[in-house]
């Protein structure tokens, strides 16, 4: 990530706090005695987490799919310690029962955080996705629900905190009009894959699945933009439930209720996540904000303040306003960032 003059060095150390926090929780580090006996650094023919329940864990282990769980002295639910994508450690504890003897230490772990309103001074609540991810399809849908370029935008604010590689991939692009193509022209041009699908003829897939040849991949995005149909176009299959957008509120229905992991080639999977209408990235600093807009480099470089969060500073000091007044920065990017610096951190 690129390096920037802190405007207080207060916040600093706050953010890099917090960036190590994020770093610990992705490797598998904890401050729990709990976790920190379960992990392990590496381990001979691991099991793959594809499922998790309460206290039920369903793994691909030796070519098949059993239920686990925790050993014996791990007193926490599974679904607080295991996510799908997580390797682990099985014992074969006879009578067809199988124990998870530990957790093999993760290379990255996606969290997403959502805010609460009900609760007290509308707390984030952070929720484990899924472990060890490869690449990350943003999936978007041309019509129904219809395509917003600020959601992209966070969840690539998300993805790049975690360190994941991520596509853009728009299913139903038999829909697509003129004006969504260039939305997505803003992102090919940071040179972000975009992938157009269409599960009604296959249109795409095969080109999809040349990036997820290979990989533990994760399919994320909004309910009703047509996760789990591309999952089932790319198994060539059609076992996971799928549904229809809300004619009502044109917002899909929660149709996948959990992550869940499937294998569809050699070394190749897709772990297919419940869709969400809000995606909150208010855990970031203001100053750090601007990091993840990679298009703001060199430009920022050259603004008169080197704290400039190209806000409320006037436009003629700052050269990000002058780039986004050009045409050289997108006008929607930067509507983006300045939406999140006034929504969902306040400032």
């Amino acid at each position: 990530m690129p390096h920037y003059n802190a405007y207080d060095s207060f916040k600093t150390k706050k953010s890099m706090a917090k960036k190590k926090r994020a770093k610990d929780k992705a490797f598998g580090k904890s401050n729990s005695n709990t976790e920190e006996k379960l992990i392990v650094k590496k381990a001979n023919n691991p099991g793959i987490v594809i499922e998790v329940k309460y206290n039920d864990v369903y793994v691909l282990y030796d070519d098949k799919i059993i239920t686990a769980k925790l050993r014996k002295g791990i007193d926490v639910p599974c679904n607080k310690m295991l996510f799908p994508g997580d390797k682990v450690v099985i014992s074969d504890i006879g009578n067809e029962e199988y124990s998870i003897d530990n957790l093999v230490k993760r290379t990255s772990l996606l969290s997403r955080v959502h805010k609460d309103s009900t609760r007290q001074n509308d707390v984030g609540i952070s929720k484990e996705i899924a472990a060890n991810i490869d690449i990350a399809v943003i999936v978007v849908a041309a019509k129904e629900p219809p395509l917003h370029s600020k959601f992209i935008d966070r969840y690539l604010m998300v993805l790049q905190n975690s360190n994941i590689p991520s596509i853009i991939c728009l299913n139903k692009c038999d829909l697509v009009t003129p004006d969504e193509e260039k939305i997505l022209d803003v992102y090919r041009n940071l040179e972000i894959p975009v992938v157009e699908t269409s599960t009604l003829d296959k249109t795409g897939i095969e080109k999809l699945k040349e990036y997820l040849k290979g990989k533990q991949a994760i399919f994320v995005g909004n309910s009703g933009v047509g996760k789990s149909s591309l999952t089932n176009a790319i198994m060539d299959e059609d076992k996971i439930k799928t549904s229809h957008v809300s004619q009502k509120s044109k917002r899909g229905r929660h149709t996948t209720t959990a992550s869940k992991f499937y294998v569809w080639d050699d070394d190749s999977a897709i772990i297919d996540t419940p869709g969400i209408r809000s995606l909150d990235v208010s855990d970031f600093e203001p100053q750090e904000v601007q990091d993840y807009f990679q298009e703001f480099q060199g430009w920022s470089e050259k603004c008169k303040f080197s704290n400039c969060l190209h806000y409320r500073e006037p436009e003629n000091l700052c050269m990000v306003k002058q780039g986004v007044k050009t045409g050289a920065i997108s006008k929607s990017r930067y509507e983006s960032y300045i939406k999140i610096l006034k929504n969902e951190l306040s400032i």
